[in-house]
């Protein structure tokens, strides 16, 4: 859990007080960039080329900002369903933005404040704990120092391994990358890019109030689902499903990894063969989780509770808000091929599944209906089609770069384009700095 992005669909956020939120009726005129998309790369970019004097306009599909950072108040307090963390804060840029700027409260992150609760509903030892954590951080050692991209991880995995083993390789490998191993590439078993230094953190206010802090007299237009890019070398179109076209000397596209992988954007002329590859060969991993509210605390009082199931990766992580919000609040995740067959059931079943795995960590301890639930179905949202990306068997961080490079008039952004912070907030955000740096030298 220490390099994640989350996501979810539909909760629209309110847009008030962010700057200028304006739809389209029309073809635009005398705009240097369209950007399409107002996640934290879009922004980013905007934020760039407008202190560089450019006329920036960006183009939402959905009727909020964030993209894959979505804070809900439905339950009347801020709870984060995207993303939910910053990651490394003593190499994120972002970090100091938030507390320095948008003067928003953090709360750190212990990982090591867990306890983990076996099939027979007994924790695991102080001893157990930390053979399981030594043969994990070995495992991935190994594997990011001789495991190949041409390999999956699954295939490293010993003959012999023990359910511990089997239980920190999804905790710490499949949780982590959204994937199942035999889809992760043998050289990154948790991610590619540089190594995050320092705490996670969390937001309490919502990771929404960042967003909106970003966004501060940016040109926004939301429900502008762009389905074609006509990319010149003297200028670009954009065409909304509902018809309307605008026009730029440049556009920097930051449509997630799945969403570009979907065919849901044309390019007009196609993409080049080589952006086409590193689109399709990239992973995009898939990480959801479910929201429970109770009428008071009934699980130990450890930030993470992890459930070593016999149904081994199902509801395996339990997050411990209470700390955080000081409401009786647990979060739960699934990922990989578990989160999409859970993502299938109806909500009733999903929150029925979810309760009898905390029954079955607290036999003895009465365990009511929660109060109130939230819940996520990211490999569903049209917009997203994912989580965050990773290094699929065969693919490489070269994809990445490959996609960041500037293309006639185009320029794409996004966490999937990061080579320093894949999958993070930060890596999405610096990937906008990155390609608003790359417009302007096209100018």
């Amino acid at each position: 859990m220490k390099r994640r992005a989350f996501v979810l669909q539909g909760l629209a956020a309110s847009a008030a007080a962010i700057g200028s939120l304006k739809r389209a009726h029309g073809q635009e005129t005398s705009i240097d960039v369209l950007i399409i998309g107002a996640g934290l790369a879009g922004l980013a970019c905007a934020r760039r080329l407008r202190s560089a004097g450019k006329t920036v306009v960006v183009l939402e599909a959905r009727q909020r900002l964030g993209g894959r950072v979505l804070t809900s108040r439905q339950l009347g307090y801020p709870i984060d369903l995207g993303a939910s963390w910053l990651h490394g804060i003593s190499n994120n840029t972002l970090f100091p933005i938030a507390t320095s700027q948008a003067y928003l409260r953090t709360v750190p992150t212990n990982y090591d404040d867990l306890i983990t609760i076996g099939p027979d509903a007994k924790p695991w030892g102080i001893n157990r704990t930390r053979r399981a954590a030594n043969w994990i951080e070995s495992f991935v050692r190994d594997s990011e120092r001789s495991g190949s991209i041409s390999s999956p991880v699954s295939r490293r995995v010993p003959a012999g391994a023990s359910p511990d083993q089997k239980f920190e390789l999804i905790a710490d490998v499949v949780h982590e990358v959204g994937a199942d191993l035999g889809q992760i590439a043998a050289k990154y078993p948790q991610g590619d890019g540089r190594v995050l230094r320092g705490a996670d953190v969390m937001v309490p206010a919502g990771l929404d109030e960042l967003v909106k802090y970003l966004a501060t007299g940016i040109d926004v237009r939301l429900g502008q689902d762009i389905r074609l890019i006509k990319n010149g070398r003297t200028g670009v179109s954009v065409t909304t499903s509902a018809g309307a076209v605008f026009s730029a000397k440049r556009v920097c596209c930051t449509a997630p990894l799945g969403v570009l992988q979907n065919n849901s954007i044309r390019f007009e002329p196609p993409l080049p063969a080589a952006k086409m590859i590193a689109i399709k060969g990239l992973g995009m991993g898939l990480l959801d989780k479910i929201i429970l509210q109770f009428p008071s605390v009934f699980w130990d009082q450890k930030q993470l509770i992890r459930n070593d199931s016999t149904n081994q990766g199902l509801w395996a992580e339990w997050y411990n808000l209470m700390p955080v919000i000081g409401r009786p609040v647990l979060m739960g995740f699934n990922a990989a091929s578990t989160a999409k067959q859970i993502a299938r059931m109806p909500d009733a079943a999903i929150v029925s599944s979810a309760l009898s795995e905390l029954r079955r960590c607290y036999p003895t301890r009465p365990i009511p209906a929660p109060s109130a639930y939230l819940l996520t179905r990211w490999g569903q949202d049209p917009y997203a089609l994912g989580s965050y990306s990773y290094i699929r068997v065969g693919s490489s961080p070269s994809y990445r770069e490959e996609l960041g490079k500037p293309w006639n008039s185009l320029v794409f952004a996004g966490e999937a384009i990061s080579t320093q912070f894949p999958a993070t907030m930060q890596g999405a955000f610096s990937s906008g700095e990155e390609a608003a740096n790359k417009l302007l030298a096209l100018q």
